[in-house]
């Protein structure tokens, strides 16, 4: 369930109350404690929720859905655009820098460009992200609820399947990418505008559901060349999501399981 700004923000004051609380016990029993102990708030996992744009009024909240690796990469994939980037943390605080990805065809991202936005807000490991985030045309808050999917576990054997999407546009047309990935966690994919893509996927760590991509795009005109990313796997809805860029376009998607 999605979880409020204020709701995030009195899970971090309940965590600090307890927190010092604990170490004044500490203190009294000798050991000495002589300030705030700050700990770091882990930011990984997958987070569900949204971004809400201040800059133009009424505010659009654009729907997200992304993960965070144990290396503190971040992908967040929203319905046209596509964050790629890096976050770091100081106790609760989190901060960080995406590239922001605009413009969708199929699924590619990039078409209208790209910007750096900053992030700043806190986090509380285990339950989710908020904040606010800021660039050269862009400007706003998140609030992203923390999902147990996370907890799941990685295999690739669990992610050998066929997986697909498809949309439609205003006109009739259809597009569709059929996405294959065997038991050694090669990818193999093409799509109705005759795109040829080929990769890797790895498991981060076994412990949860987080896989590093690689996916090399041919025959896909100005999108054509190298990607990197991330991608988790949802068992709920067998769905597949990955979030990849190569510095100029981003390829984000979510699969569903045939």
């Amino acid at each position: 369930m999605r979880k409020s700004l204020h709701g995030f923000r009195s899970a971090a004051v309940k965590l600090w109350m307890l927190t010092a609380t604990g170490l004044s016990a500490a203190a009294c029993d000798g050991v000495g404690w002589t300030g705030p102990l700050d700990v770091d708030q882990s930011p990984t996992g997958i987070y569900i929720g949204s971004f809400m744009s201040t800059a133009t009024q009424p505010s659009p909240s654009r729907q997200t859905i992304g993960v965070v690796s144990e290396e503190f990469d971040a992908n967040f994939l929203l319905t046209h655009q596509h964050y790629a980037g890096n976050v770091a943390v100081d106790g609760i605080s989190l901060s960080g820098v995406l590239i922001e990805y605009r413009g969708r065809q199929g699924v590619f991202i990039g078409f209208d460009g790209l910007s750096a936005v900053s992030i700043e807000g806190e986090v509380t490991e285990r339950d989710g992200l908020f904040g606010i985030y800021a660039g050269d045309d862009a400007e706003g808050r998140f609030a992203l609820a923390y999902s147990e999917t996370y907890e799941e576990g990685s295999s690739l054997d669990l992610l050998s399947g066929i997986y697909s999407y498809s949309e439609s546009s205003s006109g009739g047309a259809v597009y569709m990418i059929t996405v294959e990935l065997d038991g050694g966690g090669r990818l193999f994919a093409t799509d109705t505008a005759g795109c040829v893509l080929s990769g890797q996927v790895t498991a981060i760590d076994d412990r949860y559901s987080a896989y590093r991509v690689s996916i090399s795009v041919s025959e896909c005109g100005a999108v054509d060349g190298d990607y990197d990313g991330l991608a988790f796997y949802q068992s709920a809805n067998e769905s597949l999501y990955i979030g990849t860029d190569n510095g100029q376009f981003a390829f984000s998607v979510q699969l569903g399981r045939l």
